[in-house]
């Protein structure tokens, strides 16, 4: 569970003085610009996007990897149900999966529920545990599908030695209240595809086209999964204090 402290106040207190609230501002670095930096020298990734929720993050990777009306998404059966809304919100279908003994999504099953129709699959790694990463990623080249994980609830674990959230094509996250770090309502996506972040980036920000962006794709019609100053500034403080954490939580383990 997050630690909050006096640094989170002050983070907090800082920006509220500043008088600049909003995350794009013209020819100024926000806060929120330097801690999507800050979570691409992390997981070791080109591109990361800060959101206004899990759930919005979830949607924006699904927009960005070009899932739509039509297309199927497989889904673990056992997941907060966020996993299975953003298929809906961008116009696709969720198809539900069998988890095994790891309570995560079972491959074998999966595999099972694929169509003509299936497009992509969200592993979830469930209250800490990774999935089987070696078998789902098997699994998507054999049928050509996108990888999204959902690491909501898995911020800075890892699986064979890589960090959860960039095995897959696209990683996604949460910051609620109920996280290892938490901003009390954030998300973020990562991934190392220019395309799937450049789409993803005007899906979450119905205002890309006034931004100072440079895009080589067309502006579509996005909508509003911004998240604002005020909450990254504090949860700067927290991804500063996500090893700690973790270190506290493993010790209470074993």
């Amino acid at each position: 569970m997050y630690i909050m402290g006096k640094e989170e106040v002050e983070a907090v207190q800082q920006v509220i003085e500043s008088g600049q609230l909003f995350r794009y501002q013209p020819g100024v670095e926000s806060i929120t610009d330097k801690l999507e930096k800050e979570l691409s020298q992390r997981f070791g990734v080109n591109h990361a996007i800060a959101l206004s929720s899990g759930t919005a993050s979830l949607i924006t990777a699904l927009a960005g990897m070009g899932i739509g009306p039509g297309d199927e998404v497989i889904v673990p059966a056992y997941t907060f149900m966020a996993t299975a809304l953003a298929p809906l919100a961008v116009g696709a279908v969720p198809v539900l999966a069998e988890i095994d003994q790891s309570l995560t999504i079972d491959p074998s099953n999966a595999e099972k529920k694929i169509t003509p129709n299936t497009k992509a699959i969200i592993p979830v790694h469930m209250c800490g545990l990774s999935c089987d990463m070696t078998a789902i990623m098997q699994l998507a080249q054999k049928h050509n599908l996108l990888v999204l994980e959902d690491a909501a609830q898995a911020c800075g674990g890892s699986y064979q030695g890589q960090a959860l959230g960039t095995i897959g094509d696209v990683g996604a996250f949460s910051f609620n209240s109920h996280k290892i770090i938490s901003c009390g309502e954030g998300g973020a996506i990562i991934t190392n595809q220019v395309e799937f972040f450049q789409r993803a980036l005007i899906h979450h920000d119905g205002g890309c086209a006034f931004r100072d962006h440079k895009l080589d794709i067309p502006f579509f019609a996005g909508l509003n999964f911004r998240t604002q100053d005020i909450l990254i500034a504090l949860f700067r403080v927290q991804f500063c204090r996500l090893d700690g954490i973790l270190a506290a939580v493993r010790a209470e383990e074993s």
